[in-house]
């Protein structure tokens, strides 16, 4: 549910949508509940209401924003557990107040996390939104916030507040326009963060939540802005870089080595067997023309296009494609840490069986006693030379690839003990492999930020 920025070149039909104030649709006897997850290392985590689950979200992201007349209610906050057991974490008592949003955030480690509420109005005053901070990046951390209109330097910025850990919240009414955001720790002038230019819409409330990044910038900040509608807008550090790595899976080419160049500006990377990770390379956000070459630095691949966004971590898988030779594919890394759940990003590289074509492949992960036709845990139809997502839980798992022929289903791998519980993600590349005797291979890796509380 993360979108991009407010941008007033959007149609109009779209900004009218994003903007939301919420003025008319609410009352003096009607307010609002809501829950962000600000818990860096949680599962995905479900609102509850009078025992009625509403809606859920993961990290860095908020439920949908529920009504109810005014009044007290029950509310608790669960999740689901690897037996499809929901398992309370919180449960506490919201009372719904008019023309008003309870916007509960759930923060810190996921082991203990905090919970705190927080009342926004619904709208502002014509001409004006309302406007303030949350920081949740750790109670040794402290910040002073600075705004300068339109797309002003720091140097013309004013101090708009200072943020202590979870601090009380204080809105304040600033005039509809575009606004640039800067971040110091408490007290210094030096700039730790710097908003692109951001558009607020009048007659709106925003709540701008301070979290660690958990990406490439080692203790980086990164603001999650909370709106009256039912998304998170994420506003990267525009300082921030990104960083790329690869892997060769050709055994044909090894060891290997990397070359990104933008311009007349070339980064290599250290030499590798195949099947190895490269250590990351640091660059700017822009796209960079890949290539790869082998021991005696003879090019194998050239001019294959990267894309690099701020903030961002991605691999380079090399391949070889039956039809077309050697190939590199992009898979973006998730680096937060996350502890109850895995986001384990599928990579199918297996082109055929027995002589035949595969086309695709099923991948299921499964716990002791569980088969392929009770997990929930299913990679359903992966196309060769694709990949796809699947969230798993802190369990280990036997994986299996299967492919369907004729109505026969055919174990390419079965791999047991695939241990999913480190904290972070992973990313599992199934492929080819003429030394085991299933003539294929699975290839297990985590992805983590190194800046973890």
């Amino acid at each position: 549910m993360t979108h991009t920025l407010l941008k007033a070149a959007l149609p109009i039909s779209l900004i009218s949508i994003l903007a939301g104030c919420g003025g008319s649709d609410s009352s003096s006897s009607t307010g609002y509940i809501q829950l962000y997850n600000g818990s860096y290392n949680s599962p995905y985590t479900r609102l509850f209401v009078e025992e009625t689950e509403r809606s859920g979200t993961d990290f860095a992201d908020v439920t949908t924003r529920h009504n109810y007349s005014t009044g007290t209610y029950d509310v608790s906050f669960e999740y689901l557990d690897a037996n499809d057991s929901y398992i309370t974490i919180s449960e506490q008592e919201v009372s719904i107040k008019g023309d008003k949003t309870q916007l509960v955030i759930m923060s810190g480690n996921f082991d203990e996390p905090t919970f705190t509420e927080l009342s926004v109005p619904t709208t502002s005053d014509t001409g004006e939104f309302n406007l303030d901070f949350y920081n949740i990046a750790g109670e040794d951390n402290s910040y002073d916030v600075y705004l300068a209109t339109d797309d002003g330097v720091f140097e013309s910025a004013n101090l708009f507040s200072s943020e202590q850990y979870l601090s009380e919240l204080d809105l304040q009414s600033l005039d509809e326009g575009y606004y640039t955001i800067y971040i110091t720790k408490a007290g210094s002038t030096d700039v730790i963060y710097e908003s692109s230019s951001v558009y607020f819409y009048d007659e709106a409330s925003y709540v701008a939540m301070i979290r660690p990044s958990y990406a490439t910038e080692d203790g980086g900040i990164t603001l999650d802005v909370v709106t009256d509608n039912n998304y998170v807008t994420e506003l990267k550090h525009q300082s921030a870089l990104g960083q790329l790595r690869f892997i060769n899976t050709v055994d044909d080419y090894s060891p290997v080595s990397f070359t990104t160049t933008r311009g007349t500006t070339e980064n290599t990377t250290d030499t590798v067997a195949s099947d190895t990770y490269t250590n990351y390379i640091e660059l700017s956000p822009n796209s960079y023309s890949i290539a790869m070459y082998d021991e005696e630095g003879t090019k194998l691949a050239d001019n294959f296009l990267m894309t690099l966004e701020r903030e961002q971590s991605a691999v380079g898988i090399f391949y070889n494609d039956a039809d077309n030779g050697l190939r590199m594919m992009s898979v973006e890394e998730n680096l937060t840490p996350s502890s109850y759940s895995h986001t384990v990003s599928v990579v199918n590289l297996i082109e055929s069986y027995a002589g035949q074509t595969v086309s695709d492949i099923d991948v299921y992960f499964t716990l002791d006693g569980e088969t392929v036709d009770d997990t929930s845990n299913v990679v359903d139809g992966l196309d060769k030379y694709d990949q796809e997502e699947q969230v798993v839980d802190n369990e280990v798992y036997t994986v299996y690839a299967v492919y369907e022929d004729n109505g026969q289903q055919i174990v390419l791998i079965q791999q047991s003990d695939m241990d999913f519980t480190q904290e972070g993600n992973y990313i599992l590349i199934l492929e080819h492999d003429e030394t085991s005797a299933s003539g294929y291979k699975m290839t297990l890796n985590l992805t983590v930020t190194d800046s973890v509380e």
